[in-house]
């Protein structure tokens, strides 16, 4: 990857190396997959938990150039998660697994309680190993002062970007809004053509807080990338449609629900499986005002709707919420990928 590729990211999503989420992403269009770099954290993969076997499955998943750091979230750790974070040798054992990647750029792991000196040199060795680096920040304020010791370190400061990642936004909107706007004009203060990312989430652990048997959710990231400025800020960044912060999810029987993906909400519906199950919850969608037909032709993910609508079963593999998670990422990531190309293409018409 070259500081070039960079200037052509206009949207960066994150996922984990988890199956549903892969397989969302796999079942991208070329075309979308060819325009956008991801972000992955390396993490299990079902009972698979060999960094370099995961590796070569995000590597065959994502078709192309993508980011990887390393999920930290407690029983989703790979293993040797210890050994890969350890800042001896400013991150080697980290580093070393992609050494000669052509596709796999390491992401500077950003770790508490450690001195600056291995995290900024960890950070200009894989500036000089794959010529560009991103550094991921989960806590934006506090991290700041790495932040800043790194773009003031580096060769070139075209060669970093910055992902201020700020979790799950929806309750804490106003807050992170703010802390956002004072880290940006601080990491603007050491370069002003610093290339800076800003990531969140709305999509919430739970969906029934906002109606049992349906509900639509307004997209918060878009409007919070928006209120600090949009594009001509920073670079939009989001989850993916998933839960960013970890859970201990519970012991209990699901109610089947299928969400659908618009540009700016996501739409789900509901039913027990004595009320319909997912073949009412397909059939609600299609038949709502906000079906899009073209889109189904382009998302797997919609397909995936329209097929059990069409065919009034469940399909194979489809009868539990993995494989609906898979396609809610898929969607989600097919709209906000269009939705960017559509604001860039706006902008440069307004440039001429």
């Amino acid at each position: 990857m070259t500081p070039d590729d960079l200037d052509t990211i206009n949207y960066f999503p994150t996922i984990r190396s988890r199956q549903a989420e892969l397989k969302g992403y796999q079942h991208l269009r070329t075309s979308t997959k060819q325009r956008i770099r991801p972000l992955v954290s390396l993490g299990k993969l079902g009972q698979l938990d060999q960094p370099e076997r995961i590796l070569e499955t995000i590597r065959n998943t994502i078709g192309g150039e993508g980011f990887v750091d390393l999920n930290s979230n407690p029983g989703q750790q790979c293993s040797g998660f210890d050994a890969l974070r350890d800042p001896a040798g400013n991150y080697a054992a980290w580093r070393n697994l992609f050494t000669g990647d052509k596709q796999l750029t390491p992401a500077a792991l950003l770790r508490d309680n450690v001195a600056e000196r291995p995290f900024v040199r960890q950070v200009l060795q894989i500036e000089n190993d794959h010529q560009v680096v991103a550094i991921r920040a989960k806590r934006p304020a506090q991290d700041l002062p790495l932040l800043q010791a790194a773009l003031s370190a580096v060769d070139d400061v075209n060669n970093v970007m910055i992902v201020l990642d700020f979790g799950y936004v929806r309750p804490s909107f106003a807050i992170k809004e703010q802390e956002a706007l004072r880290v940006i004009s601080a990491l603007r203060t050491i370069d002003e053509s610093a290339r800076i990312v800003v990531m969140a989430s709305s999509f919430p652990k739970a969906v029934s807080a906002f109606g049992d048997q349906r509900g639509t959710l307004e997209i918060l990231e878009r409007d919070f990338h928006a209120r600090i400025g949009g594009d001509e800020v920073a670079i939009y960044g989001d989850h993916a449609a998933i839960y960013p912060e970890p859970f201990e999810p519970s012991i209990s029987r699901f109610v089947p629900r299928i969400d659908y993906c618009l540009e700016g909400a996501w739409l789900y519906e509901r039913r027990r499986t004595d009320n319909g199950g997912y073949v009412a919850c397909a059939d609600s969608i299609v038949t709502s005002p906000d079906w899009d037909e073209a889109f189904c032709d382009m998302a797997w993910g919609a397909s995936i709707i329209r097929q059990t609508a069409d065919a009034c079963t469940t399909p194979a593999g489809f009868r539990a919420p993995s494989n609906w998670i898979a396609a809610r990422v898929n969607m989600h990531i097919e709209r906000q990928n269009e939705a960017a190309e559509h604001l860039a293409e706006d902008e440069f018409d307004d440039d001429n």
